[in-house]
């Protein structure tokens, strides 16, 4: 089961853009296999019409394979994530017309909530046919459980709001990071085939990195720069499509020359 994870500062753009992108393209490449099985399949069909003694043996294996490739696809984990966890949370006295503090004058209630994915990113990933407004930012505690590859999928919904300090102080996710700082002090699998970082925002989390069989950094610009630089709302449209090719010419390497 290959799993790719993308990873930038915050979450809140271009690892978010690589997610989406990676997950249209493992998508296409299903809808492309299930095409060749039905062209397959109706060969097979065609054969067998044709004489009883014909021999249909390289279009079963042929189809096995593909299916085999289809199986995998669909088992494929890609997951986006922040290396700054603090980056992924605000606390109510932030400025932010969706944000309000749980008692309005009353710092000692501040409460942190999640932030949201830029709204540009959104809006240029839309233009491309991809929707990920239902994506939020993540930690890498967040996802701990893909990492070590306890579970394949991450729920459906994350914590939209947390106490204040610490970030996490809500006794069911305490929990969950001390289980996941015994499990670090155990001998780790590499169980990330890739872990792609989208910016230089310094070094990076050391479980992520012991767990990855292989890591690169991609120049990419960071769009809300280039956008406050001049370029205006299209940098997020130019970044997204730089990113998709990144992105395509990593899976079809990754994941087409997997072995089975």
């Amino acid at each position: 089961m290959p799993i790719v994870i993308f990873a930038c500062k915050s979450n809140s753009c271009r690892s978010q853009m690589a997610e989406g992108w990676a997950r249209k393209w493992i998508s296409d490449q299903i809808e492309i296999l299930g095409s060749d099985v039905g062209k397959l399949e109706k060969l097979d069909e065609g054969n067998e019409k044709e004489s009883s003694s014909l021999s249909s043996d390289n279009g079963h294996d042929a189809n096995n394979f593909i299916q085999e490739k289809i199986a995998m696809l669909k088992n494929t984990v890609v997951v986006s994530v922040a290396l700054d966890s603090s980056s992924v949370f605000k606390t109510s006295s932030d400025s932010d017309e969706g944000l309000t503090p749980t008692v309005p004058g009353n710092n000692n209630n501040a409460r942190v909530y999640r932030k949201h994915i830029k709204s540009k990113a959104v809006e240029a990933m839309k233009k491309e046919g991809i929707d990920i407004t239902s994506h939020q930012p993540k930690t890498v505690d967040e996802i701990m459980h893909v990492i070590r590859n306890d579970s394949i999928s991450l729920p459906e919904s994350l914590p939209s709001s947390l106490p204040s300090k610490p970030f996490v102080f809500n006794e069911t996710l305490t929990r969950e990071i001390d289980e996941n700082q015994k499990m670090d002090e155990k001998p780790t699998l590499k169980t990330v085939d890739k872990l792609i970082v989208l910016c230089s925002c310094g070094e990076m989390d050391d479980k992520l990195v012991k767990r990855s069989k292989s890591i690169e950094e991609w120049q990419i610009d960071a769009p809300t720069a280039a956008c406050k630089a001049g370029e205006g709302d299209l940098a997020y449209t130019r970044v997204s499509l730089q990113i998709k090719d990144e992105v395509n010419n990593l899976m079809k390497q990754l994941i087409l020359g997997h072995p089975l």
